[in-house]
């Protein structure tokens, strides 16, 4: 009985990814948005639920994935074709449709090395994605379509690329390097200089990416 406890934050996850697609197709982009963040709470507590009853398990972490599939690859695909992406036509469908399929590759992979790889992820974790597609939507910035569509593109490649990005539980043999999160920080005050200070919502999200994508290149030059 106590694994209904997790298994229902995760389907929590999945029901706030359904209702972000329903949002998203009646034009409350913001609301769908949020939805999204909705999705990361669930996500986040299922597992610590799991692990403090003690009953964490096959079922729950398929179940988990399932769910992440729907909420931070397919949910957020729709939010950001329909707030940006749908400008560019059909090509617009491409990006979308690439960061997607993505993540399903990337939860298939994260699933199948989860014995293998330990103290980092292996390309982005897909709830940083579609989080951060979530809070450019509620920062209300409005970039480029075609700068929205290489950045798209650009998050898709991450997730199923081999940049280590921390998981923070202190057992990573990477090195953490300070100097590649003052770079992070300094690029992210640059783009919200640069497109506005509502960007500040995504800086999490994205300076995690950068800050992956930094901290990989200099372990990479160190050995």
């Amino acid at each position: 009985m106590k694994s209904l406890i997790p298994n229902a934050f995760t389907s929590g996850n999945l029901g706030f990814g359904v209702l972000s697609i329903i949002l998203t197709a009646q034009g409350d982009l913001k609301l769908a948005a949020f939805c999204i963040l909705g999705s990361l709470f669930c996500d986040a507590m299922d597992g610590r639920s799991a692990r403090a009853l003690g009953v964490s398990g096959e079922f729950g972490k398929e179940l988990d994935s399932l769910a992440d599939v729907v909420s931070f690859g397919t949910a957020s695909a729709f939010l950001i074709y329909t707030a940006a992406l749908h400008e560019l036509g059909w090509i617009g469908v491409i990006p979308a449709i690439f960061y997607a399929v993505c993540g399903g590759l990337r939860l298939a992979r994260f699933n199948l090395n989860t014995t293998v790889v330990h103290g980092y992820f292996m390309g982005m974790p897909i709830p940083n994605g579609g989080c951060l597609i979530a809070t450019y939507v509620i920062s209300g910035v409005h970039l480029p379509a075609a700068l929205i569509a290489v950045l798209v593109f650009l998050v898709g490649y991450d997730l199923v690329s081999k940049v280590h990005h921390p998981d923070f539980k202190g057992k990573s043999a990477d090195v953490l390097h300070k100097s590649a999160l003052v770079i992070a920080v300094v690029l992210g005050m640059a783009a919200m200089y640069t497109a506005g200070w509502q960007l500040v919502f995504c800086m999490p999200f994205a300076l995690y990416i950068v800050f992956g994508l930094i901290n990989t290149s200099m372990n990479g030059f160190a050995k």
